[in-house]
């Protein structure tokens, strides 16, 4: 059924002809329903044509990267084509002009096919948009990808590749593709593929470590962006000098061994897997065989898995079994349900264990043909496989207390003296002061930084949006909205922004309060550190961390209810110049205390106390770098 903000967009483009739809599907007046009705209910799905403005077979053949994706044209038009400027019929090229472009196109795929850097299978596991379209990745790249800034492979970075071009050649000339001006011009200009550090471990260069006594930590990924790469990069970042760190990430069939140094992620070795893990029973025998060789091969002391998705669960009996300590982080519920933020289909968090309605809940990281249906059936197997190999780590961490009851409450086997609660550590070159009191009649000024999901409290900002002139608000995204929500003109959306500018956003802004808004129990929230250390008092859902360091530290105001009246009320209440007040003191007591203590260097003491503990109870020698 079309969704209801669907339905808005699209009466606003006005294209539902209901006397044109009833002409072209006589079935509609045998079913009794009026047109609309009828093409909300049906025909939206069937694919049909809402009236003569647009064509599903013309959109799709104007955007063939959506072939044989399972998308219905217009709904993938209201919900992203629109705002990434799709054309809505195909433009037909001169025939002369069409068979140039297509030996020019070969020819172009041949070079990408003669360098190493170019990843195939690493492009279609990267990107299973692509994957599940069935378009060639070379080709999709040449036309597509490299316009929307996707990277050929692990072993070229794109952003970091354009940085090293004069102002004037980025874009590149003609659009044309990074890694092809790199393999045509680049490289014999001296351009370098990805970053180079000034000093690598002496070993790098002949391929593996010798039994040097340095403690040697795998970090296990699963994403390449997002908080928990970045938290581990910091973590990494803070332990050099301590430890050595490796990177294992897998993505589909793709296995990738990484060496992080000095910021960069320098190449080690890659596999493709024939045997890909799939969600259960979250195996493969072939991934396992890989990683042995791997951990004894680079003479890894630990490894810690900071995400396990798309990885085979036999890692911590593999690393058991050679004699290498665990130690598993939970930086979100994926080891009790796929669904990674456990909230049913009708949003309502259930703590590991199915709400009593029918609906199926969905889940982020696997295609949806891989996942069984979940709800009241395969959970069970879900959680017993990792209830078999969770007790095998010889550590566990997550972020805060609350999300450490709500784990040890589907597994309570693991509530003993291993699971341990390391909050994240930032670093802040300094505290900043961007915060101003509320001023009685005028409007509210609330920040929401990040990226507004369903789950980080879109349907609320929306009703927010709705009503912002009756409630006195001016509404700030610093950041981006997914797109479902369609927002008022109201509501001033910045966009994207890299973290360390986000003092420089919000001086512009100069918000009275910040709002925290996830329906679901966050584990730790760095949005909430980044506002505070910016000085705002921030409103937030009292659920998971936030509602947990909310009611520690004082500074800023909990939400009872995930309802929009609950917010409503308590934005009320921070708009109080005397609650403001005591608010904002409690802003600046952290900022001088435990936002000047948590830093990087705090965080990596704890982990290194871990590691070393761990490793000494294995009876493995520990020695300095």
């Amino acid at each position: 059924m079309l969704s209801a903000l669907l339905q808005q967009r699209l009466v606003a483009l006005g294209w539902f002809d209901a006397e044109w739809y009833s002409r072209q599907y006589p079935d509609v007046a045998a079913s009794g329903l009026v047109p609309w009705e009828h093409f909300i209910r049906y025909g939206a799905q069937l694919g049909r044509r809402p009236g003569p403005r647009f064509d599903p077979q013309g959109y799709l053949a104007a955007n063939p990267d959506l072939r044989g994706a399972a998308v219905v044209a217009l709904i993938h038009y209201l919900q992203h084509g629109q705002a990434e400027g799709r054309s809505l019929e195909p433009v037909a090229p001169r025939r002369e002009d069409e068979g140039k472009a297509e030996e020019q196109l070969e020819s172009e795929r041949a070079w990408l096919a003669a360098s190493e850097l170019f990843d195939d299978e690493w492009y279609l596991a990267e990107y299973p948009d692509i994957a599940r379209v069935g378009l060639d990745p070379r080709r999709h790249y040449l036309l597509h990808g490299a316009a929307e800034g996707r990277d050929p492979g692990p072993w070229f970075d794109t952003r970091h590749y354009l940085s090293q071009l004069p102002l004037e050649q980025a874009p590149l000339p003609e659009g044309k593709a990074p890694l092809l001006h790199y393999l045509t011009v680049g490289k014999a200009s001296g351009l370098k593929p990805w970053t180079q550090p000034s000093k690598l471990p002496s070993w790098y260069q002949h391929g593996a470590p010798s039994d040097d006594g340095v403690l040697r930590a795998l970090y296990v990924l699963s994403v390449r962006t997002g908080g928990t790469p970045q938290t581990n990069e910091d973590l990494m970042h803070a332990l050099q000098g301590e430890a050595e760190c490796l990177v294992l990430r897998c993505r589909g069939p793709v296995m990738l061994l990484m060496l992080y140094c000095e910021g960069r992620y320098l190449p080690l070795t890659r596999h493709v897997l024939a045997e890909v893990p799939e969600p259960l029973p979250h195996r493969s025998a072939e991934y396992d065989r890989v990683v042995a060789v791997w951990l004894k091969h680079y003479r890894v002391s630990l490894v810690h898995i900071r995400h396990i998705a798309w990885h085979g669960l036999g890692l911590l009996e593999v690393a058991k079994r050679i004699g290498i300590p665990t130690v598993f982080s939970f930086h979100d519920y994926y080891a009790l349900c796929p669904s990674v933020k456990l909230l049913d289909e009708q949003q309502r968090f259930c703590g590991g264990r199915c709400t009593t309605s029918a609906g199926e809940c969905s889940q982020e990281l696997w295609s949806a043909d891989q996942v069984p249906p979940l709800k009241h059936r395969a959970i069970h197997e879900w959680q017993r496989v990792f209830a078999d190999v969770l007790p095998l780590a010889d550590a566990l961490i997550t972020t805060s207390l609350r999300a450490r009851e709500i784990i040890t409450g589907i597994y309570p086997q693991l509530d003993d003296a291993r699971f341990r609660v390391i909050p994240h550590g930032r670093d802040f070159g300094r505290m900043h002061e961007l915060a101003e009191p509320p001023v009685p009649e005028e409007p509210l000024r609330v920040v929401l930084p990040g990226f507004i999901s369903l789950a980080k409290g879109g349907a609320l900002l929306q009703g927010l949006a709705t009503r912002a002139r009756a409630l006195n608000l001016e509404l700030h995204v610093v950041g981006s909205v997914d797109r479902v929500f369609a927002m008022p003109a109201g509501v001033i959306v910045h966009g994207r922004y890299q973290r360390e500018r986000l003092p420089e956003l919000l001086a512009t802004i100069r918000p009275h309060v910040g709002a925290v808004l996830s329906i679901w129990p966050e584990t730790h929230c760095h949005t909430l550190t980044e506002l505070w250390a910016c000085g705002i008092p921030v409103v937030g859902i009292d659920l998971g961390a936030v509602g947990e360091r909310l009611a520690e530290s004082g500074a800023g105001w909990r939400v009872a209810e995930r309802t929009l009246l609950a917010v409503c009320q308590t934005l009320e209440q921070a708009a109080d110049p005397e609650e403001w007040h005591a608010a904002h003191a409690a802003v600046k007591r952290w900022q001088v205390g435990v936002g000047q203590q948590e830093t990087c260097a705090w965080m990596a003491e704890r982990y290194l106390a871990v590691y070393r503990e761990v490793c000494q109870a294995g009876s493995k020698t520990v020695g300095a770098p």
